[in-house]
């Protein structure tokens, strides 16, 4: 029965309104809808699911389905569509929301809605849905009940527009439903496709090639450095960094989300090392420094590069990262462009940084103190064998709290790339398994999750989605929160009971109940060849790494107190 003969059908008429709203959504490049069960949503989720071109994720847990969308938006950066019933749903999207918001990543936050006559009278499942994300969401859309199919296709598509520009951000669209939600005769829901991309959306401003030159000819003669913040995997800017560095032959510290420690390093002197050596208050300044990035998972570093006494800070556009406000010169662009452009202006002048090594003897002495340690963190040996059995292009997504601070202390160069996502946004260990699981579903590649156990707990849901996954879930269980023993929390009498938290889990039990394959090492040998094995087979596995936190602590303060730089080496 073609679709149509029952035009005044009411269902019929909220599917041709649901369709014709995806379909302005796509606009955005959106191919992935992550839809959570209800009945109030059911016209948007038969329409996602008879469309050819979207691929449809559904996932009962509104909370991990957030940040599994946040997790396809990261490896894709294209926004994923999010869809879910009304009342109480759409809030469980709330984090996910506020760490794409900070993070600048894009989604669409489709919510049904109850329709004006349901709200403010105590109907079931009806509350006020506008404010859900407040501020986290950049723009607030609403579609009327009795919106026409030209009204919902014109909002889709201004929706799309806003998640990508200026900025990446989530935008909400909050949908009003009238039952009957089913047409009476569902045949007549055809398979569809989108249509083509009808509007195109400005690139960042180049850069002002004036400034530019100005801006070279500041770093001629004068002892500088270049500090990587986080990048997204693939951002041209890791390229560009290293070619500038190369040019200006100087040093460049690395954060461990940038991309630079692995590839990019042709002719480049890149530090992995920073967050050791720049604790001393008296690591050496450079005359300048060039930053590039969102700010670094380090604090030591950051204040570092606040002491520098000229900063000359790369953004697209406002606003800009900063925390301390300390840059004396911003140059807003396109960073990747700038730094071309920069390149050349160096390379056409002849410009050279002063003759500074300073910076690679830090770097020299914190590595020698590494290696020479007779009981070194059994966190180093897990990056370091990630970092060895990882093929080419392996997608780690790495938790918040101490694990990413282990890749920031521990990553070492290498060769291939090695693509790092992270939630830096808001930095929560809240869905952090699920914005995994999303990325390797985006990616379609085996590839490591690395989380410690309160994540795990934070996020258990999570391994359901990861139980049709090729993905190596790598849980560090040092019983609760160990990032807090290095805080003066430490030392209160009550630091157990309100910071460190141990949550009482199983790995293996977990493992077993979401249908995973298990493994438990509490030693350095054998972690390579298990990670080896675990991605080659492609397989879903849950690595229990079980470490003696006390000791792994011990050892860390031991390797920083070898690793200071001392004013003998500040020239």
């Amino acid at each position: 029965m073609a679709e149509g003969r029952h035009p005044d059908d009411p269902g019929s008429v909220a599917w041709r309104r649901a369709r014709a709203l995806l379909d302005g959504l796509s606009e955005s490049g959106a191919r992935h809808i992550v839809i959570s069960p209800g009945s109030r949503s059911t016209p948007l989720a038969l329409a996602a699911a008879r469309c050819t071109d979207f691929k449809v994720h559904v996932i009962p847990d509104e909370r991990s389905a957030g940040f599994f969308a946040l997790g396809l938006a990261r490896a894709t950066g294209r926004p994923a569509v999010l869809v879910a019933t009304s009342g109480s749903a759409p809030a469980h999207w709330l984090p996910a929301a506020i760490e794409a918001c900070e993070d600048e990543q894009p989604m669409l936050l489709v919510s049904a809605d109850r329709p004006p006559e349901l709200l403010d009278c105590g109907a079931n499942q009806a509350t006020e849905q506008g404010q859900l994300f407040g501020a986290h969401a950049r723009a607030r859309l609403d579609l009327p009940a009795d919106a026409s199919t030209a009204h919902a296709r014109d909002l889709g598509r201004r929706a799309a527009a806003t998640c990508l520009w200026p900025r990446p951000s989530p935008v909400h669209v909050n949908v009003a439903l009238r039952e009957p939600l089913v047409p009476s005769d569902p045949r007549t829901c055809q398979a569809w496709s989108v249509g083509p991309t009808t509007f195109h959306l400005p690139r960042v401003a180049p850069p002002d090639l004036r400034v530019v030159a100005a801006t070279a000819a500041r770093l001629d003669g004068r002892r500088g450095a270049i500090l990587a913040g986080r990048l997204a995997p693939g951002d041209p800017s890791a390229g560009a960094i290293a070619a500038l560095g190369a040019a200006l032959q100087c040093p460049i510290i690395a954060d461990p989300l940038s991309g630079l420690r692995a590839g990019h390093t042709d002719g480049a002197r890149v530090l992995c090392s920073a967050d050791a050596f720049l604790r001393d208050s008296d690591a050496p300044c450079p005359d300048w420094l060039l930053r590039v990035g969102k700010p670094p998972v380090s604090r030591h570093v950051e204040a570092w590069a606040g002491r520098c006494p000229d900063t000359i800070l790369l953004a697209p556009g406002p606003p800009w990262g900063d925390p301390l406000r300390k840059a004396h010169t911003v140059l807003l662009g396109d960073p990747a462009a700038t730094l071309a452009a920069l390149n050349a202006a160096v390379s056409r002048a002849g410009l050279k940084a002063a003759a500074w090594e300073a910076l690679d003897v830090c770097e020299a002495t914190a590595q020698a103190a590494l290696a020479a340690m007779r009981t070194r963190p059994l966190e180093a040996d897990l990056v370091h064998a990630i970092a060895a059995a990882a093929p080419a292009a392996t997608p780690v997504f790495v938790a918040n709290s101490l694990v990413v601070r282990d890749f920031d202390s521990f990553l070492p160069r290498r060769a291939a790339a090695l693509p790092l996502y992270a939630n830096r946004g808001v930095s929560g260990i809240d869905g952090n398994l699920s914005t995994a699981a999303g990325v390797i579903s985006a990616t379609g590649r085996p590839g490591v999750a690395v989380l410690g156990d309160l994540a795990l707990f934070h996020d258990l849901n999570a391994l359901s989605l990861c139980a049709g996954l090729p993905i190596v879930v790598v849980v560090v269980n040092n019983g609760g929160g160990a990032i807090f023993r290095q805080l003066p929390q430490a030392g209160l009498p009550e630091f157990e009971q309100l910071w460190l938290t141990p949550p009482q889990i199983e790995p293996q039990q977990a493992a077993r109940l979401f249908g995973l394959a298990y493994a438990q090492h509490a030693r350095a040998e054998g972690l390579e060849a298990a990670i080896v094995g675990a991605l080659e087979a492609g397989q879903p596995m849950l690595l229990e790494l079980v470490v003696e936190r006390e000791t792994s602590h011990v050892a860390r303060q031991a390797w920083w107190a070898r690793s200071g730089s001392g004013r003998e080496r500040r020239e």
